[in-house]
């Protein structure tokens, strides 16, 4: 009996109108408090309800320098054997992602296109990555790096013009 009067509080009028259970006992609707979420407490056995209004959230911005725009043409990037594109916001496509609980750090590139393992070989002999911590992901056909190399990476292709 909780259960169904938690959900109908949730849920509202068309449930009190369409549920068999109530039939027989009469509830006004207009009795019930009005609420966003209710549940029930194992302990107590009460209804507990949140407030109607959500707290302010807290909104701090955050200080980043705009990426600046490609300094290669279009006709230059052409001659390339590798393009790194932009996302359709003008940002380069390169994203972190961490795993095993945040302890291991890895760097995508995404976006590639023309000859991939030039590009990294190209990373492997700038950036210092060794070759175990760097593959080419068959499946997306996106460049991993092992490691803390974000920044490094989007400074690298900024400095290559992409």
């Amino acid at each position: 009996m909780h259960q169904h009067v938690s959900r109908a509080l949730c849920r509202g009028q068309n449930y009190l109108s369409q549920s068999n259970i109530y039939r027989t006992t009469v509830i006004q609707p207009s009795n019930l408090p009005t609420c966003r979420f209710a549940s029930w407490s194992q302990s107590s056995r009460s209804l507990s309800t949140t407030a109607a209004t959500k707290p302010a959230r807290s909104y701090t911005p955050v200080s980043r320098a705009p990426t600046p725009p490609p300094t290669k043409s279009p006709e230059e990037l052409a001659g390339a054997s590798y393009i790194v594109r932009r996302t359709p916001s003008i940002q380069l496509p390169v994203y972190r992602r961490f795993a095993s609980g945040g302890n291991r750090e890895v760097v995508l590139i995404k976006k590639v296109d023309g000859d991939r393992k030039k590009l990294l070989e190209d990373l492997v002999e700038t950036l210092g990555v060794s070759k175990q911590d760097i593959r080419l992901n068959p499946t997306t056909q996106h460049i991993e790096l092992k490691g803390d190399y974000y920044e490094k990476t989007k400074s690298w292709l900024l400095e290559r013009g992409f």
